[in-house]
């Protein structure tokens, strides 16, 4: 009956709170217990594989009840556009790849192949270091934030202007208001987590102060961000040496120059290491400034 259809939705509703697609019901044996196999039916910390139903006498205030539960406690896990006990979410952060792959027919265009890939990643970590939020406004924030731009995808600085009003307010003005829309639909579609006031001309948004939780899960983006960077340079040291020794193997260079050369790519894979090191170091002081 209509008590029997609640338990059921009930159930799907705690599937779908808790991310969760595949159950199973089985014969009510036990009226007013609700079971789901042997695990908690509210818990979020563990997947959830079947659930089992021991009852077809469920009302409809109860259903109710306990979709709410499992919903407040999904809550509290965070997720995409808030969550997390009022913590916005941490917003994925897409590194720009270089191509680490070095080629050069002489040690003079293998060396400027490496300094300018070398180059153009510390540009890609600086770039994703600064899109990483701090708790306090910051138009860099919003680099990643993609707006449907006469049918382009395109950032939303290069069709906002983004000033910070104050140590808690950032004010973002179209340069064309029909677009305005289209930007307010841009920011909350992101993970930023954050929440524009539209007055009809400008959007402004108050920056929330970030939780000690959430510094230590900046904290971890940026040493990720981070050892991406050096990843990326260690690879194209790689290829660089390799690309010399190819023409020391070939004759095209003696063993004195291959030497030289190898030691001044390791030179500029330290340097730049180096400084990938201090922006994170960087980063992580500005995160847990308070």
């Amino acid at each position: 009956g209509s008590s029997r259809m609640w338990t059921k939705l009930a159930l799907i509703a705690i599937a779908a709170a808790m991310g969760q697609e595949t159950f199973a019901f089985v014969a009510p044996t036990n009226l007013h217990n609700l079971v789901v196999g042997s695990r908690n039916a509210l818990s979020a910390s563990t997947p959830v594989n079947s659930l089992m139903l021991r009852t077809a006498n469920v009302d409809r205030c109860r259903a109710e009840s306990i979709v709410m539960m499992a919903k407040a406690k999904k809550g509290k896990k965070g997720g995409k556009g808030g969550g997390g006990g009022g913590d916005a979410a941490v917003e994925e952060i897409v590194v720009k790849k270089v191509d680490t792959d070095v080629k050069g027919a002489d040690v003079k265009t293998i060396t400027k192949n490496v300094k300018e890939k070398m180059s153009k990643t510390i540009e890609n970590t600086r770039e994703a270091m600064g899109a990483i939020r701090t708790g306090r406004p910051s138009p860099n924030i919003f680099d990643k934030v993609m707006v449907e731009y006469y049918g382009a995808e395109t950032p939303l600085p290069q069709v906002a202007t983004v000033q910070v009003q104050s140590a808690s307010m950032i004010s973002i003005e179209p340069y064309e208001a029909s677009t305005l829309k289209d930007v307010e639909r841009a920011i909350l579609a992101s993970d930023l987590g954050l929440t524009p006031n539209n007055d009809g001309a400008i959007i402004r948004i108050n920056i929330p102060a970030l939780t000690t939780e959430t510094r230590q899960q900046y904290v971890k983006q940026a040493k990720s961000i981070a050892e991406d960077g050096k990843v990326a340079l260690r690879n194209i040291r790689r290829t660089g040496v390799d690309a010399v020794k190819k023409l020391e193997k070939d004759s095209v260079i003696g063993e004195d120059e291959s030497k030289g050369t190898q030691d001044d790519i390791q030179k500029l894979t330290d340097a730049n290491v180096k400084t990938v090191e201090e922006l994170c170091a960087a980063k992580e002081k500005e995160l847990n400034k308070v």
